[in-house]
C-alpha cells in the first residue's frame, strides 16, 4: 500500500513538475510571438502601397520613434541592409519557437521573427525579451525545485509510512491477543519516544492501566455489594418465614429502608464517576447580548470610519446559552467591519426574535452561499485574512444547537444575514 502510495505521489510531481514548465514555455513564446506579430501587422499595414524608398523612410522613423528595445532590420532581395537600427543579421540565432529566432546583441536577449514583403525584400522586427527570458529562467528552476522536493516528500512519507504501519500493527496485535486470551495485563511495546504514535502508545497503556483498574474495582464492589447485601437480605427473608407483627414489620421496613438507601448511594456514585453534567439552555435576552456586542465593536468600526446603525425593539428573551450567542453575534459583527469598506453603515436589527446584520461589502454569490458555513472556506483570496476559516461554523453550529435558522440574503450591495430564533 505503501509503495503504490509512493508511485502515485512521485507521477503527480512529475506532471506537475512538467505541466509548470510546459506552462511557462507556452506562456513565454506566445506572448513573445504575438508582441513581435502585432508590430509586424502595424508596419506591414502602414507600408503595404509604400514604394521601397518611402518603406526605408518610414522604417527610419519608426527606428527613431520607438525605444531601444525594439530592433529594425530591412534588406533588399540581395541581402543589402537598408534601414533600422541593426548593421546585419544576427550570426548566431537558435529557434524559439516556429518563426521566432533569438539572438543575444549587447548583452541583452532578443526575439524576433523576419517579414517578408511582396517585392522579395524582408524586414526583421526584435524585441528585448531579457527580463521575459530571466523569468522565465526563475520559473524553469521553480519547477525542477518543486519536483526535487516533492520527491523528497516522497521518499521520506515511504519510511513514515512503513514506520506508521509497523506501530499501528503492533497496537492492533497488542488489542487482539488480549481479547483473545482476556489477559488485562498485556501491554503495548514502545521502543521510541520521538513519535507521535509512540506518545498514542503511552496514552493507549495508561489505558489499559486504568480499565485493568477499574476492571479489578469493580469485582472488589461486586463482593463488596454482595456481602453488604447478603446480610440484611437474610435477615429480611428470615422474618419473613415467621409471624409477622408490628415489631418484625417495622424491622421488615428498616430492611427496606436500608436496602434502598445503599442503591441509592450507588446511583449517585455511579452518576458523580461518569461526570454527568446537564446544564439546561437559561432565558437569555438577545437585545443585552447585542448591546454587549455592539459596545465592544464600536471603536474598531470607529477606527474603519463606519457607522453603526441599530434598530433593537427592546427585551427579547430566548432559551439559550448566552456565552455561545455573544460569540455568535462577535463572529458575524467581526467579519462584517472587517470586509465592508471604509465610510460605510452596518445595519443591526433586532425584531421579533430575528436579528439581521446587513453590510455595503462586497458580499457573496450564490455559490459561496452554499460553502460559506464550511470550514477553512475563503470566499476568495482577495478577503484572505489571516485567520483560520472556521468563524463561520461555529456560528452554524451554535445556531443549529439553539434550533435557530441563520439566511443570507443579497443586499444591493452587500451582504444580509438573518438569524431567527423560536
Amino acid at each position: 500500500m505503501a509503495a503504490l502510495f509512493t508511485l502515485l505521489l512521485g507521477m503527480s510531481a512529475i506532471l506537475l513538475g512538467y505541466s509548470l514548465y510546459d506552462f511557462s514555455q507556452q506562456n513565454f513564446t506566445r506572448e513573445t510571438e504575438a508582441a513581435i506579430d502585432n508590430e509586424i501587422v502595424h508596419i506591414d499595414m502602414a507600408v503595404k502601397n509604400f514604394s521601397q524608398a518611402d518603406r526605408i523612410g518610414y522604417i527610419d522613423n519608426q527606428t527613431q520613434e520607438k525605444q531601444k528595445n525594439i530592433l529594425y532590420l530591412y534588406q533588399n532581395i540581395a541581402g543589402n541592409v537598408l534601414a533600422g537600427n541593426m548593421l546585419a543579421m544576427p550570426a548566431k540565432v537558435r529557434r524559439l519557437t516556429e518563426g521566432v529566432i533569438s539572438f543575444k546583441q549587447q548583452r541583452k536577449v532578443y526575439a524576433a521573427k523576419i517579414h517578408t514583403f511582396s517585392d522579395g525584400s524582408q524586414l526583421l522586427i526584435a524585441r528585448d525579451i531579457s527580463d521575459i527570458s530571466k523569468n522565465h529562467r526563475r520559473l524553469q528552476i521553480f519547477s525542477a525545485l518543486i519536483m526535487f522536493f516533492m520527491l523528497m516528500v516522497i521518499l521520506v512519507s515511504f519510511f513514515i509510512s512503513n514506520f506508521v504501519v509497523s506501530r499501528i500493527n503492533i497496537i492492533a496485535c497488542t488489542a487482539k491477543d488480549m481479547m483473545e486470551t482476556g489477559d488485562l495485563s498485556r501491554r503495548i511495546s514502545i521502543d521510541t519516544t520521538w513519535d507521535d504514535l509512540s506518545n498514542l502508545a503511552q496514552t493507549l497503556n495508561e489505558l489499559l492501566d486504568k480499565i485493568e483498574n477499574l476492571m479489578f474495582g469493580i469485582r472488589n464492589v461486586s463482593d463488596s455489594i454482595a456481602h453488604d447485601l447478603r446480610t440484611p437480605l437474610t435477615r429480611l427473608r428470615n422474618q419473613l418465614d415467621q409471624p409477622i407483627n408490628n415489631m418484625n414489620a417495622a424491622q421488615m421496613i428498616e430492611e427496606a429502608d436500608h436496602l434502598l438507601s445503599t442503591f441509592n448511594s450507588l446511583l449517585r456514585i455511579s452518576n458523580i464517576e461518569k461526570s454527568k453534567r446537564h446544564q439546561p439552555f437559561t432565558d437569555v435576552d438577545l437585545y443585552q447580548i447585542l448591546e454587549d456586542v455592539i459596545e465592544l465593536y464600536l471603536p474598531y468600526a470607529e477606527d474603519k470610519n463606519i457607522e453603526l446603525i441599530t434598530n433593537l425593539e427592546g427585551q427579547s428573551y430566548i432559551k439559550g446559552d448566552r456565552d455561545l450567542l455573544f460569540q455568535v453575534f462577535s463572529n458575524l459583527l467581526d467579519n462584517t467591519i472587517k470586509f465592508s469598506p471604509s465610510e460605510s453603515t452596518i445595519n443591526i436589527e433586532l425584531l421579533q426574535n430575528t436579528v439581521t446584520i446587513a453590510d455595503n461589502g462586497p458580499g457573496l454569490t450564490d455559490q459561496q452561499k452554499q460553502k460559506v458555513f464550511d470550514r477553512f472556506y475563503r470566499a476568495d483570496k482577495s478577503r484572505t485574512t489571516p485567520g483560520s476559516g472556521l468563524g463561520l461554523s461555529l456560528v452554524k453550529a451554535v445556531i443549529d444547537l439553539h434550533k435557530a435558522t441563520i439566511s443570507l440574503a443579497d443586499n444591493d450591495p452587500g451582504l444580509k444575514v438573518s438569524i431567527k430564533f423560536c
